[in-house]
């Protein structure tokens, strides 16, 4: 079993339900959702991330819907019990920001979770096209019920290039309360 520590924040408040993981990556949230009973629908612009989602779905038997797509240009309608936008966000500008949490805000259900992550004005590296304010994330969300708010820095990581980092993270639990 793949462990994912978003995932463990979605079963503290839901045991099944329907999820939309925008930006998913390779998918480890998505994968450990599936396999804890969801129904998983998983987007990201990169063939090789979606690709990398595909084998292991199949080779472990989980299914998972999956699309090559920019979440910017994502027109479904259909509404789901949970979004989540994990560190996706900081790479785009402000504008398509504010459409896109719009549009997550409009198409999750009633008593459904919005879980957003991302880099803010903090983050040691300012090579992204928009990091958030303090409390901005927190402020998109004035009209829901926040379950969990957090602004802090992360512990030393490596991943891609492989040079050790921190980055300055806010992350969004939310509850949709009409």
């Amino acid at each position: 079993m793949i462990k994912s520590f978003i995932g463990e924040k979605v079963l503290k408040y839901f045991k099944k339900g329907s999820v939309l993981d925008l930006g998913c990556g390779f998918g480890k949230t998505s994968i450990f959702l599936a396999q804890n009973g969801f129904d998983i629908t998983s987007i990201d612009k990169s063939k090789e991330s979606i690709g990398l989602l595909n084998d292991f779905c199949n080779k472990n038997n989980i299914n998972i819907k999956t699309y090559i797509e920019d979440i910017r240009y994502h027109k479904s309608d259909k509404k789901y019990d949970i979004i989540l936008c994990i560190n996706v966000l900081h790479f785009l500008n402000k504008k398509e920001v504010q459409k896109i949490i719009e549009k997550i805000k409009t198409n999750t259900l009633k008593n459904g979770l919005n879980i957003i992550s991302v880099f803010t004005e903090k983050n040691p590296s300012k090579n992204f096209p928009y990091l958030f304010k303090k409390n901005e994330l927190k402020d998109f969300y004035k009209d829901w019920e926040i379950l969990e708010y957090k602004e802090f820095i992360t512990s030393l990581e490596q991943h891609d290039n492989f040079i050790p980092h921190k980055h300055a993270i806010a992350r969004i639990i939310a509850r949709r309360k009409i």
